[in-house]
């Protein structure tokens, strides 16, 4: 599908909030709600836009301290232990890299004893071979969800 000027627009006013309302994104851009109806539902039925979420300040649940932690994984095992990653509620997200390391798993925790701890369990996963966490101290800008 290609997406022209108006979809991109449509685009970026739901990334900043994906409540707004169709007849506010068609009267900021001078169209119908109909027509903004429309062009979501054909970027939804094209997988363009896969969901709708929200964004959670992870500090109000608790999780003060974030990271990232660079995995090696043994050849032949990387789809089993992102898999098993995947099931820990401290980990926000897992992505597969192809350099140095293997995966990147995003986390969050309490404070820095929950986080040594996390690391920990990280470690102990089955065909985790190495791991090292890089700390966040500040971000800058963050991608909408």
């Amino acid at each position: 599908m290609k997406l022209d000027e108006l979809d991109y627009k449509i685009l970026e006013i739901l990334r900043r909030d994906a409540r707004t309302p169709f007849t506010e994104v068609g009267r900021g851009l001078g169209i119908s709600d109909a027509t903004v109806y429309v062009r979501v539902k054909r970027m939804m039925d094209e997988g363009i836009i896969r969901r709708y979420t929200i964004k959670v300040d992870e500090e109000a649940l608790g999780r003060k301290v974030h990271g990232f932690v660079l995995l090696n994984v043994r050849p032949g095992s990387l789809e089993e232990t992102a898999s098993q990653l995947v099931e820990n509620e401290k980990v926000s997200a897992v992505y597969e890299i192809h350099g140095p390391n293997d995966l990147i798993v995003e986390i969050g925790a309490g404070d820095l004893d929950e986080m040594r701890n996390l690391m920990l369990k990280i470690r102990e996963v089955p065909n985790v071979a190495t791991s090292e966490l890089i700390t966040v101290f500040k971000v800058w800008k963050e991608r909408n969800a």
